[in-house]
């Protein structure tokens, strides 16, 4: 995989994958993620979230910036909308960077994968939303599609979102979604069919 220059950002552990562009309200109650979230705000920075599996921190995870605090509390928890940036490869994790509470971790961002999406899956993308939604999106909808808005757009788990970021090529990443999307595609017609011979009966 072609990477960038390293960098090391504060980490937010989660069971959870956002995707680039894709945006998620956090509850932060831990003391620890509470000063997390007030340094990124003073310094206008970012933090990672490295997936967490079966109690195990993945290779993998997402750059998110903080786009506004929802809502704060007297206890000093707060709410906050989180938006996913960057997706990068975990090189190194420390669960807690002395003198502060919350980790850090050493990261590399991924290639960039804003290319836009072959022809091939954005009419695989139509064809789903026309089935799922009675609903095809217009043209214009997809002229900036990549693997990731295509992604935001399909029902998968945070697994097979971590499957997705992981995925070292476009080529790889366009595939998992081809799958992904086919199957939806058979689920609903075949649901849409039992219906209809259930009527008819």
């Amino acid at each position: 995989m072609a990477t960038q220059q390293q960098l090391t950002i504060p980490m937010f552990p989660l069971n959870m994958v956002l995707l680039p562009g894709e945006t998620k309200t956090l509850h932060i109650y831990e003391e620890r993620y509470k000063q997390l979230v007030s340094d990124c705000l003073l310094n206008e920075a970012h933090f990672g979230i490295p997936f967490v599996h079966q109690k195990s921190v993945g290779d993998y995870g997402i750059e998110v910036k903080i786009n506004h605090i929802i809502k704060t509390f007297d206890n000093g928890e707060m709410d906050i909308m989180i938006e996913g940036v960057k997706v990068f490869k975990l090189v190194e994790f420390s669960s807690v960077l002395s003198p502060k509470l919350y980790g850090a971790g050493i990261i590399n961002h991924e290639q960039d994968f804003n290319a836009k999406a072959s022809s091939y899956l954005q009419q695989l993308t139509k064809d789903y939303m026309w089935v799922s939604q009675h609903n095809a999106l217009q043209e214009e909808a997809f002229d900036n599609a990549n693997v990731y808005s295509i992604a935001r757009l399909l029902d998968i788990s945070s697994l097979e979102k971590y499957d997705l970021i992981k995925a070292d090529t476009l080529t790889k990443k366009e595939n998992l979604l081809k799958a992904k999307i086919k199957l939806f595609i058979h689920l609903i017609k075949t649901e849409h069919d039992l219906q209809a011979k259930f009527i008819l009966n």
